[in-house]
This record gives C-alpha cells, structure tokens and sequence, in this order.
C-alpha cells in the first residue's frame, strides 16, 4: 500500500500547494481554503513556540467542533507537539484526571467550556497557558486564540519530525477501567488514512466531487481522522458543531455531500425523521459508514431501502487509529459483519496462547500494522499487556469467514466464567432484550464462591410497564442453557455509558453509575406545570420552521403526571394531560427530569444512558433540543 506523506505536516503543506484555494472545512457560512488552513496552523504553531511549547509537549483541545479546534491540533502537530483533544462531555474531575495524568503545557478551550477548566486549573500546575477561543478579551492568566495566532506570515521554526514522534494522545473512553491515554505517532495516522482512502475510492471516482459530511465530535478519534482524511484525500468537508436533525438534508443539499460518517444512534433518528430529511435533495448521497457500536441488521436494510445510501460498517480501537477492518466501496457487503481487514492490516482471531483459530471459531480479535499505536502514556505494564508479539489484543471476542470477513461477539473481558464454562453477555442480553417491558439490559458477572462467579442482570424496565423477576428467568429458562440463566437480576434505572454508549460494566461491577428507582422519585412537593407552562417562551420559531409535533411527557415519582407540547405553524402550546395522538412520549422519573431543567444532567445523556426513555419518533426530541433556547 502506497502512503504519499512521512508525517502530517508535509501532508498539511503538500495538500496546500496541490489544492490552494480548494475547500477544505465549511463551517457555518465560514469557507477554509487548504491553503489558508495550512496559513493558521504556521501561525498557530509559531505561536505556540513563542509561549515555549515545544517538541514533545501536549497541547490539549477543549472545544466543540469548529475549525479553529483543528487549526489548534494540526498547528501543534507542525512543531512536534502532541495534540490531545479532551470530550466536552466530562466532568471537571475527569478532565483533572487527564490532566494531572499527561502534563501537558498548554490548552485550547472554547469559551463556553473555560468556567468547566477553571475548576480544575490550580491541580494541573504543569498546564502553563490557556488559549481561549471564541473570546478576544479572557480572564486574567489566560490568552485569546487570536491574540496566539500573531499576524499573517508568521511561521514557526523549522523542527525534525520523524514517522515514529507523536502527533496525538486519546484517552481511551474507560470501558475497563479508568481512561488510558493512546499515543498515536504521525506515521500510525498517515498510514491508516492511506488505507481508508483505498477502501473508500474507487477507480472511477471524482474526487473533486467527494464531499464529507462530518458531525460526530473532534474529541474522538473517528471524526478527527475524518478530518484529516480531508487532507490526505484533498476533499472538501462540510462540518457541524454537532448532529442535528433539522440540519442534515440542508448540509447535504447545499455541499452535495456524498458520504458521512455516524454511530448508529444517528442512522436510527435520520430514519425516524424521514418526512424532514427528504424534504431536501439528498440524491449526491453515496454511502455512509458506520463504527463505534453495532447496528442492528434491520436498522441497516431500512436504512437503505430508505435513503438508497450504502451503509459500510467497521471495526476498530483508538489504539488501532480508528479503524481496522471496514466493507469497501464496490465490493460484496455481508450485514452483521464488520467487513475485512483495512489495507496494510493483519486481522486474526486467536486463541489464549495466540494461535490462529480456524473459519468460524470464537476467539479474540487481533491487529497488526503500522497504523497501532505506540502505546499507552505511563501505563507500561497495560501497554505490554495489550502490544504482545506485533499485535494489538483488542479484548473483543469474534470469528472470521471463509470470505475474510468478521463478526464481534462480545468483550473478552467482559466473559463469565462460571464453573469453568465460558458465558458471553451479549447472548443472554439478546434473549432479555425480547422480554416484553425491557428497555435496556446488560450483564455482568459476579464473584461467587462456589462457581467462582455468578451471572447478574441489570434491567431497565420501560416506565409505564411492570414486570417480574420470573417473567425474565422465564424467557431464559426457554431460550438458554440453565448455566447461562441468570443467577442475579436487578431492576434499575439507567445505566452508566460512554459519548457513543457503550455501557461502562466497570461501574456496575463497582456498583456505580446507575439509579435504583427509590434514589430518582424526586422532592417531596415537586410539581411541574410552571416548567411546561414557561416552555413556548424559549421556542424557536426560526429554527423550527415547519416542524410539526406532538410530544407528550410522562413524569413518575413525586409530582407525578402527564403533560403535552404541540408544535405546528411556528408555535409551541403547552398543555397539561395526554395528547390524543403524540408523536413522541418522554417517560423519566422526576428527579431526573429536574436534573435535565437545572442542567445538572445533559439531556442526551439521560436518554442514552436510559433515565430518560422515549417511544415514537425519538428525532422529534432531536428537534426540540434544538428549537429550545437562543
């Protein structure tokens, strides 16, 4: 496989001379030429050397996505630098962690996050500067991104940088344990986007008319190499600051975009919110790929018999560099798999002593190539224990085809083993997840002194419904093996997930992160009616447009009761009671719906998490978060 750059400056400055005044990121209204992108990141990286951040230092990212988060990044990248981009979605402890844990020198923080950073500042004593964005007159002790980006022409001095020197550090979401930070060298990233780019072009392509659609955070590997991939590919990019419903067919219609890429909660809303989306022209619409998670098979077929668009799934760690299998374009795809391995990668299934496994048999999924990463920041013994012998142990269970490609079946390290029988969760969440009244489900196993552990259940029942212990076990009992059969079930409400919501099973083993039904009841004397009667004061009729809804909300615990908003011809009513047919009901307990209105909970995260669980057209909540407010 060819690679066309050593490292990702060259990239940067050969795609400027190659492309000039081409487009390489529109964001809101806002057009960045190659040219002028590769301009801001000489000023900001001269800038960074003149606040003496040097090779070898990290520079942390702390901002929704816009283009100057990527001007921050790749800027630090051209002297040598180590971007570290931080999840907007952490709390101020968590970015403390990661903090204190890296040392980084500097921090590139969007104003509307530096009051979340200034928590935590005096316990980081190495982060010496803070580039504010967004804001041309900070607080004291910090600096604006302007005023760091000096005057046009500035370039920063001439610093070797080789294939192996490191371009970034990821914290990894913590599945297992707490956040390790993955380092990525410039030669992992220039190599993965050469193999994305094989497996996503074909030969007659116009690769003046390939247009990216990119909304997924910056903060995660995925959209950052997406971004990069930009770069390499030297294709225009069309950027949101977030997924919105109401924005999606505007940005392909305008951009003619020809592909994206989501999780597969997004696929889900865009299917939901069919009648707006194609109220545009979403005919440049190619394909659309898909990681982070599996997507049910029959979201998958809908999806593009819906939208006639090609949906490529994958596979891959943020130690791997995003990706390391992937469907191509213009070959067989096999819904349920995650296709084959990218180019220049090894893909294997492997026994406990590292064995290739034959076609069909379970075992873990290995990597191999020069896209893994260099290893973990002080964390020696985990970096040794995942890199063994050339390989990347990714921890996830799976098997391959006679074809090459290859399907997951669970994490390794999320096996039970129970009297000496191997039990994967995933199996027994499957058969859970068919009994009526289940919202969410996961499984765990659980010391136990006689079989060494025990299977044990959470269950997120739907609000509304009842249901027993024994109507669970009855299922199973009738679908499982008895060993399998849960040992343990408890009934909760939520449970602990990361941005692109895999359950953390580390917290419930800890027996953190999730809500037992007596703990959410909210306040004695709670009520409800002024917060729904105050709603149609924040509606947005300009962002809502069109939209016509009925969302009704369900509240449980203390101040229980039902109200309903109507949102047609640019207005929003109130009213208390039912809706004779909504298009969406919200059911929550109301010491979470009181943690969402004083913001001390993040909406989507409720709903992904479970605390707060909708049935009908899940995009018309899409919808509202975004007509809510200024």
């Amino acid at each position: 496989m060819k690679v066309d750059y050593e490292n990702i400056r060259d990239m940067v400055a050969s795609r400027a001379r190659a492309s000039g005044d081409g487009c390489y990121v529109w964001f809101e209204g806002r057009d960045v030429s190659f040219r002028e992108f590769d301009e801001l990141t000489d000023r900001f990286a001269a800038g960074l050397d003149r606040i003496g951040v040097k090779k070898g230092d990290i520079v942390y990212v702390y901002s929704h996505n816009c283009p100057e988060f990527l001007v921050a990044a790749v800027g630090a990248n051209k002297i040598g630098a180590v971007a570290g981009p931080i999840n907007t979605w952490l709390k101020a402890d968590e970015i403390g962690f990661q903090l204190g844990d890296s040392k980084g020198k500097a921090i590139a923080v969007h104003k509307s996050l530096l009051s979340t950073l200034q928590e935590i500042r005096e316990d980081a004593p190495s982060l010496e500067h803070v580039i504010v964005i967004g804001d041309d007159e900070p607080p004291e002790g910090c600096m604006s991104y302007t005023e760091l980006l000096g005057k046009p022409g500035d370039r920063p001095p001439e610093v070797e940088i080789e294939r192996d020197d490191l371009a970034y550090i990821f914290y990894t979401a913590g599945t297992t344990g707490r956040p390790k930070g993955a380092l990525l060298s410039h030669w992992n990233v220039v190599f993965e986007l050469a193999g994305l780019r094989e497996a996503l072009e074909l030969p007659d392509d116009n690769i003046e008319e390939a247009v990216a659609l990119i909304f997924l955070p910056l903060f995660h590997v995925n959209a950052m190499m997406s971004m990069l991939a930009g770069i390499y590919r030297g294709i225009k990019t069309a950027m949101l600051e977030k997924f919105s419903v109401r924005k999606f067919g505007p940005a392909v219609e305008e951009h003619r975009c020809s592909f994206f890429s989501a999780v597969p909660k997004v696929y889900k809303i865009l299917l939901q919110a069919e009648e707006t989306v194609k109220q545009h022209d979403l005919s440049s619409l190619k394909y659309g790929v898909c990681g982070a998670a599996p997507m049910p098979v029959e979201t998958i077929k809908q999806f593009e018999e819906c939208f006639g668009v090609e949906i490529l799934e994958g596979y891959g760690l943020t130690e791997g560099t995003v990706a390391s299998t992937l469907h191509r374009r213009g070959q067989p795809t096999k819904i349920g798999s995650i296709g084959p391995a990218l180019p220049g990668q090894e893909v294997r299934i492997v026994d406990e002593q590292g064995k290739q496994l034959p076609f069909g048999e379970v075992g873990e999924i290995v990597a191999r190539g020069d896209n893994i990463m260099k290893g973990y920041l002080n964390r020696e013994e985990e970096t040794k224990k995942t890199l063994r012998d050339g390989w990347l142990h990714t921890g996830d269970r799976g098997y391959v085809d006679e074809d090459g490609y290859f399907y997951i079946v669970d994490r390794e390290t999320d096996m039970i083993i129970k009297g000496g029988e191997n039990i994967y969760p995933k199996e027994i969440e499957d058969v859970i997840s068919t009994v009526e009244g289940v919202h969410d489900v996961a499984v765990i196993g659980v010391p136990d002194e006689m079989a060494g552990e025990a299977v044990k259940a959470f269950i997120v029942p739907r609000l509304g419904l009842t249901m027993t212990e024994d109507e669970v076990l009855a299922v199973c009992r009738e679908k499982l093996a008895d060993f399998k059969v849960p040992d343990q079930v408890e009934f909760v409400v939520g449970l602990p997930a990361s941005a692109v919501g895999k359950v953390l099973k580390r917290k419930l083993r800890a027996g953190e992160g999730f809500f037992r039904i007596s703990e959410v009841q909210g306040p004695e004397g709670a009520t409800f009616d002024p917060i729904f009667q105050m709603m149609p004061m924040r509606f947005n009729a300009e962002k809502a447009g069109d939209w016509k809804a009925v969302i009704q909300y369900q509240i449980f615990g203390n101040g229980a009761g039902i109200w309903h908003l109507v949102i047609a011809d640019g207005k929003m009513e109130s009213h208390s009671g039912p809706a004779e047919k909504p298009t969406c009901i919200v059911r929550t307990y109301a010491g979470v719906f009181m943690k969402i209105v004083t913001r001390e909970m993040d909406g989507m995260s409720a709903i992904i998490s479970g605390l707060m669980q909708l049935e009908g057209n899940e995009s018309d909540m899409a919808m509202l978060a975004e007509v809510m407010g200024s």
